[in-house]
């Protein structure tokens, strides 16, 4: 008798588990990760990536702001749970492909009919897309840099070095931006270089890297005087502070920059034109961590601070240049070819073949 009920336990453990290896190798369950992340990437769309805790915060609200913290969705394409979603989209479309290419050969050994096989390699190409996406993501690489025209600097820990040969911005008539233009040489450590332009949507390339041009601003230079004497000059951009290097508790910060500037009747101050027709840059000043003051300057206007003098003058645009890398880019291309052809398979030849057959049936 307890032989038989161990029988029965047996035979029902066993059934359960077939069951659910049949739902991990079912198209349902595909479709319900596919759900999921497609809306997981759509939130990574939407939400900023990459900010720190107090971003999403001040962006969100406190609870919303913590939601997002919760779930990670900081950082929707490489967290824990978007990974092993991906991991087992892999596994169900990797059981669904091996237990179905016997069937979808004998049908097409049958019939003859390539159609067939549009649905395997509709899942073989979903297959291959995750997995190159995934071997991009984790091989790709990005640097940035930014600077004026004649600046060097290196990229990263890459081995390269990039000089700013040039920067232009072309105006339209209305004075909108026509496009951004920066020429660059690139060196390697055998000193070999590439020289080009980069500009918005036609990156340079050179030595495995597509150097785009990303986004530009304003700088200053900055002279610091203490009495008489001279005793520093920077170079700083919008966002950036310097400070005398005997006080560095005592900070002056570039806030913005106005290359035609005006004020309207409420007080708010805007630039006419993106020339440089009447410049002016905002600026404060820190002491130990506090705001001192906050106010306008022209070009090469002293602003006493104690015994400190700082002249912030020459303005020029500064441009931000992001150095990429994807060494397995190509297979993301081959893997869209073979989704591509997977649907071109199913919704075109298939039907073709099938009306065909139908109308041949009929004659």
């Amino acid at each position: 008798m307890t032989g038989g009920n161990e029988q029965t336990n047996t035979k029902n453990g066993n059934g359960m588990l077939k069951k659910i290896f049949r739902f991990l190798k079912g198209m349902p369950f595909s479709f319900i990760l596919l759900g999921i992340i497609c809306a997981a990437c759509v939130l990574g769309s939407v939400i900023p990536q990459g900010q720190n805790a107090a971003y999403y915060m001040d962006l969100y609200g406190a609870r919303r702001g913590g939601l997002i913290m919760a779930f990670s969705l900081d950082r929707v394409f490489s967290c824990a749970w978007f990974i092993a979603l991906a991991a087992l989209l892999c596994f169900n479309l990797i059981l669904c492909s091996i237990s179905r290419v016997k069937g979808v050969a004998a049908t097409w050994k049958r019939t003859r009919s390539i159609g067939i096989w549009g649905s395997w390699v509709t899942h073989l190409g979903i297959l291959l897309l995750i997995l190159s996406f995934a071997l991009s993501q984790y091989t790709s690489g990005e640097e940035e840099i930014y600077g004026i025209p004649g600046s060097s600097q290196p990229l990263g820990d890459t081995g390269l070095s990039v000089t700013i040969d040039s920067f232009e911005v072309k105006l339209r008539d209305d004075f909108t931006v026509e496009q951004y233009v920066a020429g660059l040489t690139v060196r390697n450590g055998n000193g070999e270089s590439i020289s080009g332009e980069a500009s918005v949507n036609h990156p340079l390339k050179a030595f495995g890297f597509s150097f785009y041009q990303n986004s530009m601003g304003w700088a200053d230079y900055v002279d610091i005087y203490k009495g008489a004497e001279q005793v520093k000059t920077d170079l700083i951009c919008t966002g950036e502070y310097t400070y005398p290097d005997d006080l560095p508790s005592l900070a002056l910060m570039f806030n913005k920059f106005y290359p035609d500037f005006a004020q309207a009747v409420d007080g708010s101050l805007y630039t006419v034109t993106p020339l440089l027709k009447n410049p002016k840059s905002l600026y404060s000043i820190f002491y130990n961590g506090n705001l001192v003051s906050m106010d306008i300057a022209d070009p090469g206007e002293a602003i006493a601070v104690h015994e400190y003098i700082f002249v912030m003058r020459d303005p020029v645009q500064y441009t931000l240049i992001v150095g990429k890398t994807d060494p397995y880019a190509w297979t993301v291309f081959v893997s869209a070819l073979v989704l591509m052809a997977g649907l071109v398979l199913s919704f075109y030849v298939r039907p073709w073949e099938e009306n065909r057959r139908k109308e041949n049936g009929k004659a």
